[in-house]
């Protein structure tokens, strides 16, 4: 049993004393006192339970669902002071399968510029590169997850949309003069409501290099600018983390060569983005490149089977425990070895195209959970129970 902690347990105590004290000296006030205490104490319960009338309530726990709002809202106010880096790796290793020495990284450095607080730069500008489909992207996504609770702190831009360099208008704004120039660019209006955020800029290299540049002042002062009215918008609660697979088969083996020596990792990483034409001045703004390597082994049955069970939520039914055919694990280790581009992504939607049609035809036989066999190079999807009753006619209604 949990211990009551002191305050409380010291509030209770003198609370009894003093009525003891006053039943003895004064019975009658004694008696209004607690008269008081029972009024005060149905009233706060009939507040919190929301027992009172409509007219009194508070208008939120009227109309939508307070505590719920209360989180959220609290989630988006937070700013980030100080993090556990072992319990965040810990948690994003649950997540994000065959990174582990990245994540680390990642943990620890975040920990020591949350700390450092910096006042004129961003929290951090990580770079994550390596080969297409090792969870680079997927690991952005689920930070902001662990680091604030809502999606909404998140802004993902795919950079290979502004690849011409018009395109920087779309993020910070167009001049004045121009069409579009009455409304904030997409950057900007994303940071100035919500500045504590992570900002994904996804394969980043495919951007245009004067793209590139505009982002110079966000990392190096703190800022960036709104073109259509000149307006300052803060950087400094933001994390930037930008994705690229430029040089990824040189990543991927740098990588693992120096997979417990980061710094040496990033040196050689950066000459390497460099040879792939980033810019030494955008290189040299970036705090930390995390190398991540291909995966291999138990680690791509691992991400398979974890797209796969995602792919079947879609369709609001369960995997049974141990419902996965190893053979097809197998074949999607064996196809991933032999393919050199595309990652773990492609496997997956192999594997989609082949379910999707047994998963439509299980939800509509009312299955809860299934089954995955292999089948020759094809995938069956068989069920293994059904829905009660009163679930269909839930679904039904």
């Amino acid at each position: 049993m949990m211990a009551m902690p002191l305050g409380p347990l010291m509030s209770i105590l003198f609370s009894i004393a003093f009525m003891a004290m006053l039943a003895k000296t004064s019975p009658t006030l004694a008696l209004l006192a607690t008269a008081l205490s029972a009024i005060l104490a149905l009233i706060i319960i009939s507040y919190t339970g929301r027992y009172l009338p409509r007219w009194i309530m508070d208008v939120l726990d009227r109309l939508t669902n307070k505590a719920s709002l209360e989180a959220s809202y609290g989630a988006r106010s937070r700013k980030l002071v100080t993090i556990d880096a072992g319990l965040l790796a810990s948690r994003l290793k649950s997540r994000v399968i065959g990174q582990n020495a990245a994540i680390d990284s990642i943990a620890v450095q975040l920990r020591r510029r949350l700390a450092a607080q910096r006042s004129d730069k961003p929290v951090a500008v990580f770079c994550l590169a390596g080969p297409p489909g090792v969870g680079k992207t997927h690991l952005a996504k689920v930070l902001a997850d662990e680091l604030y609770g809502d999606k909404g702190h998140l802004h993902f831009f795919d950079m290979s949309q502004f690849g011409q360099s018009h395109a920087a208008a779309s993020l910070f704004g167009q001049a004045r003069g121009y069409v579009g120039s009455t409304s904030y660019g997409s950057l900007t209006a994303a940071l100035r409501d919500t500045p504590n955020c992570i900002v994904l800029l996804d394969e980043f290299e495919k951007a245009h290099p004067d793209v590139h540049k505009r982002f110079l002042t966000a990392w190096n002062d703190g800022f960036v600018t709104e073109t259509s009215d000149g307006a300052r918008v803060s950087t400094t609660e933001a994390i930037f983390i930008m994705t690229t697979n430029a040089a990824s088969r040189r990543i991927g083996e740098i990588a693992k060569e120096h997979e417990s020596d980061p710094v040496e990792a990033d040196r050689l990483i950066k000459r390497a983005l460099s040879d792939a034409q980033f810019a030494p001045e955008v290189l040299s703004r970036i705090d930390t490149v995390f190398a991540f390597k291909p995966l291999s082994g138990l680690d791509i049955a691992r991400v398979v089977a974890l797209e796969t069970e995602s792919l079947c939520k879609q369709y609001a039914l369960l995997i049974e425990d141990g419902g996965i055919d190893p053979a097809i694990l197998l074949r999607a280790i064996e196809a991933m070895q032999k393919q050199s581009d595309g990652g773990v992504r492609d496997i997956a939607r192999a594997i989609e195209r082949q379910v999707t049609d047994g998963l439509l035809e299980a939800r509509e036989n009312g299955a809860r959970s299934i089954r995955l066999f292999a089948e020759g190079q094809n995938v069956r999807v068989e069920i293994a129970s059904f829905l009660a009753t009163a679930e269909r006619s839930a679904e039904v209604g």
